[in-house]
């Protein structure tokens, strides 16, 4: 029996427990890879084979490498202070184990006290290429938090006064946001539903993904605009707004603060990357803010996995000393508003779904976890952080599809300190 034979024999063999589906099988396995289009991600409704998973983890290679020499990425580089985490042997976990041999999972780690309790990838030569700790993943929505994150940083140096600042912003003036609280757009309440389409992530006006355009263009697009219902609407341009503005405070210190972040707070092992906006296309020539910093930034980061540990490290370390940037994710988790796609399914796929408040671009109050003081973030495909702030405890993923249960794999083990067996 051929390798991937084997592999999804035992999937197949460990895929209920307790009567929760952990992991939904593959479509056509040890078949030919599917090419769903021509962009490097797969989609969320996908079940893709090996052979899949492989093409597109070469296209995400390919897609970050063409950002890079284009100059369309900005690159926080490595300081050299990285601190190598504390490991253990991994645990028997029969589960974990075959969902990283078979199933979708690309990256598992978890992490409590300090310590790096089961370290896991798919075991080498699943792949064409093999996944490793010098990888770059697309962050995906996680990157909005990351985003939140900086935020904290920013009003921790003073470049905002407080997330209830009210953005006074020159190249943002006549649109929905200017005059609104900062708050505001980090809770995704900024009032936009009907400027964007949250599917297409195109602004009004628009045939073209609003990472194509640069912020000034995005301006023009949403000149006029009122802001209308202030409900909860979730979108990915809110975000990169959120990411421009700290660019446009910051001004001529933008660099250094990112520099303090990730070299000095988080202390990255890799370089970290995010997409810039591209400057390629504006409806009305250039206006003086075109190809700077406060139109380009984005919250769409290139991470390895372990720097995306590092991350979440840094924020459990902030918020458990109660230092500024702590307070900030203190008061984020304090004011944090009901999450309108909460669900009572105890075989959900999405994190998300099993949390019941939102704010600052973080997820709080899971279920079976009353009282605890858990934070998560959650990226397409299920690149996910969940913090358990009371016994630091840390889960960090990353995936090619959105086909296993975050209960089973993520909060029960937050909830119990536990791995599945």
């Amino acid at each position: 029996m051929s390798f991937s034979k084997k592999c999804l024999l035992i999937l197949i063999l460990v895929t209920i427990t307790g009567f929760k589906t952990v992991s939904l099988p593959q479509v056509n396995p040890g078949g030919p890879a599917t090419s769903y289009s021509s962009s490097s991600e797969i989609p969320e409704t996908a079940r893709p084979n090996d052979a899949t998973i492989s093409l597109y983890e070469s296209r995400r290679a390919e897609f970050i490498k063409r950002r890079n020499d284009q100059g369309n990425a900005y690159k926080i580089a490595p300081k050299g202070n990285a601190i190598p985490f504390k490991q253990m042997e991994n645990p028997k976990s029969l589960i974990l184990e075959k969902e990283l041999a078979a199933g979708y999972i690309l990256s598992y780690l978890y992490y409590e006290d300090g310590v790096i309790k089961y370290n896991g990838h798919p075991p080498n030569g699943r792949f064409e290429k093999n996944i490793n700790d010098e990888t770059l993943f697309f962050t995906h929505s996680t990157g909005k938090s990351i985003v939140s994150y900086i935020v904290g940083h920013a009003i921790c140096e003073g470049f905002i006064s407080s997330p209830d600042e009210i953005i006074d912003w020159p190249m943002m003036r006549d649109t929905l946001y200017q005059g609104q609280p900062l708050q505001n757009l980090l809770n995704m309440q900024a009032g936009d539903r009907h400027t964007v389409n949250a599917e297409s992530s195109r602004v009004q006006g628009s045939d073209r993904h609003h990472r194509d355009l640069g912020m000034d263009a995005i301006a023009y697009y949403l000149k006029g605009t009122k802001k209308g219902n202030q409900e909860v609407f979730y979108n990915n341009i809110l975000s990169d707004i959120i990411a421009n503005y700290v660019a446009f405070k910051s001004g001529n210190n933008y660099d250094e603060l990112m520099r303090k972040i990730f070299q000095d707070k988080v202390k990255i092992e890799h370089a970290v990357l995010f997409e810039k906006h591209q400057m390629l296309y504006y409806p009305e020539g250039i206006t003086a803010y075109h190809g700077t910093a406060q139109t380009r930034a984005s919250y769409s980061f290139f991470i390895t996995r372990m720097d995306l540990l590092r991350v979440a490290e840094a924020m459990m370390k902030d918020y458990q000393s109660q230092n500024c940037v702590g307070q900030y994710l203190k008061q984020s988790q304090a004011q944090a508003k009901s999450w309108p796609k909460y669900r009572e399914n105890p075989n959900s796929t999405y994190l998300h779904s099993r949390a019941k408040k939102y704010g600052s671009q973080f997820y709080f109050d899971f279920d079976g976890m009353k009282n605890r003081n858990i934070l998560a973030t959650e990226g397409k495909n299920q690149q996910n952080i969940m913090i358990d702030m009371d016994n630091s405890r840390i889960v960090v993923t990353n995936s090619a599809a959105a086909a296993w249960s975050s209960d089973v794999l993520i909060l029960d083990v937050i909830r119990n300190g536990k791995l599945p067996e």
